[in-house]
């Protein structure tokens, strides 16, 4: 053989080489661009569907095509590195975004075969069906009593006082608070402990009746003891409602959640019952955020 006939099969195995290189390249390049998630996105009768939620800041991309259904009486947590947009994404279920200036939300958001984030829906109402409690306990400057009563009222969801304070002390118990405040109902809620503080804010936002509710880090701000009466109660709430809850502590998240989603970088990577994302996640992503290597 030539040296000419060498030089020629190198150049074609070169070639070869590269093509095949470049096909794999197009095939990830095909699937960032898809932004497909591991694990399945989608549960029977879900509470809320969503289908290709983006969220942009300004020219800032937060959130890419997001798909994820929130099942009916299942507590699902969303973890990830901070900045991940799992916090974005939770807002985009009650429309919280909608607050913030330059914030833009694309996509679809069923409850009820109703797209929320289409024009004339009326987010007041909306917000009492998806409730949120915030990463702060933020208890109105009212008395314990005026602070749980003050959603019934303004929604006209009570006909009469003793509506009104059946609803407070239901609201309270379902909170795990009733016993705690029952002598002192006339004494503002700010005056309270920080964990009852925000089992003040849960019974608020139970006490209008939602069928969601979402916390955004509920126990950051909380020392151990109140973060496990807290946790207790949102499994006890699970049998009544849907909750979706973002949470930095991994510990957390397999302790309250049956299903987990893990976001990176503005896409939702894996989602899955939370026994096998922790002990068995498919994406590298995952499991390096789980086993500490980044994050």
């Amino acid at each position: 053989m030539s040296s000419v006939d060498t030089i020629e099969e190198a150049v074609q195995l070169k070639r070869a080489n590269f093509k095949q290189a470049a096909g794999h390249m197009d095939s990830l390049t095909r699937k960032q661009e898809q932004r497909e998630t591991e694990g399945d996105v989608r549960v029977e009768n879900p509470r809320l569907r969503c289908n290709d939620v983006n969220v942009y800041y300004g020219e800032k991309h937060a959130v890419m095509g997001v798909n994820l259904d929130i099942g009916r009486n299942e507590v699902i947590a969303m973890i990830g590195p901070s900045g991940c947009g799992k916090s974005t994404f939770l807002r985009c279920l009650n429309r919280m975004n909608d607050t913030i200036v330059g914030c833009r939300v694309t996509g679809q958001i069923f409850m009820d075969e109703q797209d929320i984030n289409a024009s004339g829906i009326d987010v007041v109402p909306l917000r009492a069906t998806v409730g949120m409690v915030f990463q702060k306990p933020n208890p109105f400057p009212k008395s314990i009593w005026e602070n749980v009563a003050f959603g019934p009222r303004i929604h006209g969801l009570a006909q009469n006082k003793a509506e009104l304070e059946e609803m407070v002390v239901t609201s309270l118990q379902r909170a795990g608070l009733w016993e705690e405040v029952k002598d002192r109902l006339e004494q503002p809620g700010t005056g309270l402990s920080g964990g009852q503080q925000q089992r003040l804010c849960i019974a608020r936002t139970i006490a209008v009746n939602p069928e969601v509710i979402l916390m955004d880090e509920p126990c950051s701000a909380l020392d151990p003891i109140a973060t496990a009466v807290i946790e207790d109660l949102i499994d006890e709430l699970r049998e009544l409602y849907s909750i979706v809850i973002v949470t930095h502590s991994m510990q957390q998240a397999a302790r309250v959640s049956q299903r987990t989603a893990y976001f990176h970088l503005g896409n939702l990577i894996e989602v899955g019952e939370t026994t096998q994302i922790f002990t068995n996640p498919v994406h590298k992503l995952t499991e390096d955020y789980i086993t500490g290597r980044f994050g």
